[in-house]
């Protein structure tokens, strides 16, 4: 069957991974100091890895996206207060836009590889997108100057759940029209976008330099170690 379109992954496939965890503990720890808290900034980064531990948990076990507001609420019970209203949208929003300061680079070949697909091909970005939001993350596609290749681009946090989820899945294919066995699925993660992709019939590229796939089922269709590579795919230039 002919391949219509092709769906991307965006950490370490569209962008590379980047962390802002000290980012956030900074902002909320200026935010709790200004509402008159004293507070020790290793005993806020504790309270925000056990946040952490709850997002990953959540994940684990229903594949839930846990929001912004939901994690500093963690956070607050974990030390034991409040903020007011305003205070507490401050920091939900300070979260959120924690990446806008420090913006992550694309990664090899981005550009080229989907200019070329365009083209001949629909293109979605199917994304988990962990504490930054959709909303914030397409801001950074278009200060990249790439978000106009994207038919859709379809977030956790505006679907509820995470990849493998199928929900998230089966939206992009309803906004690119297209059948699941229409799409090839391009990610870094075995787990979460070949297992996502090959569970409702797309067909999987894994991106990575890692060669240790052999034990994982479903197997990627196609294994690449630079977006470029996606150009010797022939099932993709029929």
């Amino acid at each position: 069957m002919m391949i219509k379109a092709v769906t991307f992954d965006l950490w370490n496939t569209i962008f590379s991974e980047a962390h802002y965890g000290d980012r956030r503990v900074d902002i909320l720890k200026r935010i709790l100091v200004c509402e008159g808290f004293s507070i020790e900034t290793d005993t806020l980064k504790t309270a925000y890895s056990s946040a952490m531990k709850l997002f990953e948990l959540t994940w684990s076990a229903n594949r839930r996206h846990v929001d912004a507001e939901e994690m500093i609420e963690h956070i607050l019970a974990e030390l034991g207060t409040r903020l007011p209203r305003k205070a507490r949208r401050k920091a939900i929003d300070g979260f959120e836009a924690a990446i806008l300061d420090d913006p992550p680079h694309l990664e090899n070949g981005t550009e080229v590889v989907l200019k070329s697909l365009s083209s001949s091909h629909r293109i979605g970005l199917i994304s988990n997108s962990g504490v930054t939001p959709g909303k914030i993350l397409r801001k950074m596609l278009k200060s990249h100057k790439i978000y106009d290749y994207f038919q859709c681009t379809v977030f956790s946090d505006e679907v509820g759940y995470h990849k493998p989820h199928s929900a998230i899945f089966r939206e992009a294919l309803e906004a690119l029209e297209v059948r699941a066995q229409e799409v090839i699925h391009v990610g870094d993660m075995l787990e979460t976008d070949v297992a996502g992709a090959k569970a409702i019939g797309m067909k999987a590229v894994w991106l990575s330099m890692s060669k240790d796939s052999e034990d994982f089922n479903p197997q990627p269709d196609y294994r690449i170690e630079d977006l470029l590579q996606l150009r010797d795919i022939r099932e993709l230039w029929k």
